[in-house]
């Protein structure tokens, strides 16, 4: 049918007729709760919900308009009720283009409603990377696990991290990008940025901008290298599929944290499980993992591995604008007959949303107080080589008071492991006062501008010149150990010893968090957990011709309290081994009972397992620890 019997249906429908002959409006897998549509469209068109399981009442094929959210992800039953005639409204899908090939395929009239997103993914960034250096997710699992205080949490408290200083690398130029550049800012973060379509060669024709602070680099490999916490903003496309791969990964910056809340394409996910285990990479954060890689058990069970179910960019706000974008296209539709056209931000829009963040902050910045001297040198190590010089020539020229001052503040920071408390309020104080003087001289504060101007876009070279930078090339970072790369050093020196000592000390090792592997003590074989038939329930067996690699053979030791620990099998996707009441040891629950709790005797060589509800289900085994959990609460092999 065409545009024209669409109109002239709607328009019919609406003006001859009673309550009862209104076109009708069917919402499926987006909204349930109709009535702000309804109110919007009182005595223009009813709207219902129609759940999935009411497919056969027919009101779906009865229907002028159906709202829903994705057309991929509807019931083929429902797919095939919708009719060519129809104006089928798609609200916030999270593909637009497999949902238009689908509505092609099937002759279907499709209408994307949608908004800007580029705040909230800049919110759950900022709160991946928070929760990544802050551990906030893995101290919640211990508080609320047992009553334990900050004493008994030390050594998973030890990897977090301080925000102010660390260095931001974000890949990809978008409006999120720039949001989220922006937040950064605000936590005295410096910022680095590298544009795809630059690297590639090509002339980047967006229209978002970074705010000035940011600093392009000219290679992915030197962001990487230079980098602690490291955001995916770019689109998927043939250039950026698997964009960061096993090759470039070589380069990433010992201790970094990296976030990815586009496509999974974007990532080697093999090469980065296996930066995870050996320690290179201190955590990431996923939005919507999907393969193999990430749904096995032991992944989500580490502590520094946080996934999220596409999520990313919802929010309460953003379903309420595209909601009253959808109320004013049906409007214009019934009321004027027009078809409406897909409805979704471009990249003017987006970028309009990032301009009003990024003055929100300068407004907030008129009203902060002046940083102080040893934060204005640390930004100053930022700066290419030249404005540096270029601004201490300019600061030589003020009163020797300042100059003096000066020198002692750049003496405070070589020394700042020294000095003491009173010290560091002191020289605050002091800092402050000069700043404040600093910024009454507006010549001052022009030059100033001036040199921070020069040389915005510095390239991997200028910033290897710089003897005091932290940024360097892929060798620098790895021969030169920041404190980060020296407590791993240390972590990983202990799991060595550890390792050595496990023969004799192996009862010490196995901790909450632990990777074991269970021998048979009466013959040659390793205890695996399998399934009798396919899609049956797991039971646990012996078996002679797998090796400790096999997933089937590895265990999770949990701990319950003090002396009963728990066994969560791998293979079985997490599930506890239980012993039933026919005295069969199964994997068939994921939450602790006393069935499923059992009591180590005896060394790990000669080791019985006995369980808590019956104590003559016992296991004689042999206990090999295959990952240990270091004091970072990283999980690592021990070979």
């Amino acid at each position: 049918m065409t545009n024209a019997n669409i109109r002239s249906s709607a328009m019919m429908s609406h003006r001859n007729s009673p309550v009862q002959s209104l076109p009708l409006v069917v919402t499926l897998n987006c909204i349930e709760d109709c009535a702000i549509e309804q109110d919007s469209l009182a005595g223009v068109a009813r709207v219902e919900h129609v759940p999935l399981s009411h497919l056969s009442d027919g009101k779906i094929e009865s229907a002028a308009v159906v709202l829903l959210h994705s057309l991929a992800y509807l019931p083929r039953a429902a797919q095939r009720r919708l009719r060519s005639y129809q104006l089928i409204l798609c609200l916030g899908s999270a593909n637009h283009a497999v949902d238009s090939a689908l509505a092609a395929d099937l002759g279907l009239r499709l209408v994307h409603v949608d908004t800007s997103r580029a705040e909230e993914i800049a919110d759950t960034v900022m709160a991946l990377f928070l929760g990544l250096l802050r551990r906030t997710h893995l101290l919640s699992r211990h508080a609320l696990s047992a009553s334990v205080w900050l004493g008994s949490l030390q050594p998973l408290c030890r990897g977090m991290r301080r925000c102010r200083g660390l260095v931001l690398g974000i890949v990809g130029r978008s409006a999120s990008a720039r949001s989220l550049a922006t937040r950064s800012l605000a936590f005295r973060m410096n910022v680095l940025y590298f544009d795809v379509q630059e690297g590639k060669g090509k002339i980047s024709s967006s229209s978002i901008r970074f705010p000035p602070a940011a600093r392009r680099m000219d290679t992915l490999n030197d962001l990487l290298a230079a980098s602690d916490l490291i955001s995916l903003h770019c689109a998927l496309t043939n250039e950026t599929v698997q964009i960061i791969n096993a090759e470039c990964l070589q380069h990433i910056k010992q201790g970094a944290f990296l976030v990815n809340t586009g496509s999974s394409q974007l990532l080697d996910d093999c090469a980065l499980k296996q930066l995870l285990i050996d320690g290179t990479l201190a955590g990431c954060a996923l939005d919507g993992a999907e393969g193999t890689q990430w749904m096995e058990a032991w992944v989500k069970e580490m502590p520094n591995v946080l996934i999220l179910p596409h999520s990313a960019d919802y929010s309460e706000e953003v379903w309420m604008e595209i909601r009253d974008k959808a109320i004013s296209l049906l409007q214009s539709f019934f009321f004027d007959g027009i078809i409406p056209k897909d409805a979704i931000p471009d990249e003017e829009e987006e970028s309009d949303v990032a301009d009003e963040s990024e003055q929100f902050l300068k407004q907030d910045n008129k009203h902060a107080q002046p940083a102080s001297v040893d934060e204005q040198l640390k930004v100053d190590i930022l700066l290419s080589p030249e404005s540096s010089n270029r601004k201490g020539n300019n600061q030589s020229t003020e009163s020797p008071s300042q100059s003096k001052g000066s020198g002692l503040s750049q003496t405070a920071v070589r020394s700042e492991g020294r000095r003491s408390r009173s010290g560091k309020k002191a020289k605050k104080r002091h800092g402050r006062q000069k700043a404040m003087k600093k910024s009454d001289d507006p010549s001052q504060l022009e030059k100033d501008s001036s040199h921070q101007d020069d040389g915005a876009a510095m390239s991997g070279t200028d910033q290897v010149l710089s003897s005091s930078s932290r940024f360097g090339s892929p060798e620098d970072s790895r021969s030169r150990k920041t404190p980060i790369e020296s407590i791993q050093v240390s972590t990983s020196d202990q799991l060595l010893r550890s390792s050595e000592m496990l023969g004799r000390k192996s009862g010490e090792l196995l901790k909450d968090g632990c990777v074991i592997a269970l021998y048979a003590r009466d013959r040659p074989a390793l205890h695996v957990s399998r399934q009798r038939v396919k899609g049956g329930g797991w039971f646990l067996d012996a078996m002679s011709n797998v090796t400790k690699r096999d997933p089937a053979v590895q265990f999770l030791v949990v701990f319950r309290s003090k002396d009963t620990i728990g066994l969560r099998s791998f293979a079985a996707g997490g599930k506890l081994l239980q012993i039933n009441r026919r005295m069969e040891f199964v994997f068939a629950s994921h939450s602790f009972d006393v069935w499923e709790s059992w009591m180590l005797e005896g060394s790990l060589e000669e080791c019985r397992l006995v369980n808590c509800r019956n104590p003559l289900a016992t296991l004689d085994v042999r206990v090999e620890i295959l990952a240990v959990v270091g004091e970072d609460g990283v999980t690592r092999w021990l070979d």
